[in-house]
């Protein structure tokens, strides 16, 4: 999968998202600690599919298992992006108070300096 199929496999998941209120929330907070994927500055959506994605798809041993490009084929990184949506509509955006303070932390912390 290409840098550019990848950032828009991030987009269309950011898209599916942003009827709801927490998600623009998340994405304001992105945009105060601004990401970028090689040399392409990434979109606060793209930077919040991003983080979530490989944060929610850790191992028992902390390793995100979520496939990057040139980690899996772009299937799997098609269906990874996708079960990612569904879960975290469902198990975050819609049924759980964020803590958007922690989250605030998290993005300064992953931050490029």
């Amino acid at each position: 999968m290409s840098e550019e199929d990848f950032l828009q496999a991030l987009t269309g998941v950011d898209v599916q998202l942003s009827s709801h209120a927490n998600w623009q929330e998340l994405k304001g907070i992105a945009s105060d600690h601004p990401w970028s994927l090689g040399e392409t500055p990434l979109t606060p959506g793209q930077q919040c599919v991003l983080a979530f994605w490989r944060i929610l798809s850790r191992d028992d041993q902390g390793q995100s298992t979520a496939p990057m490009p040139g980690e899996g084929t772009e299937e799997e990184i098609r269906q990874s992006l996708s079960d990612f949506q569904e879960d975290f509509e469902t198990s975050v955006l819609i049924n759980t108070d964020l803590d958007l303070d922690s989250i605030r932390e998290l993005f300064a912390a992953l931050a490029p300096s």
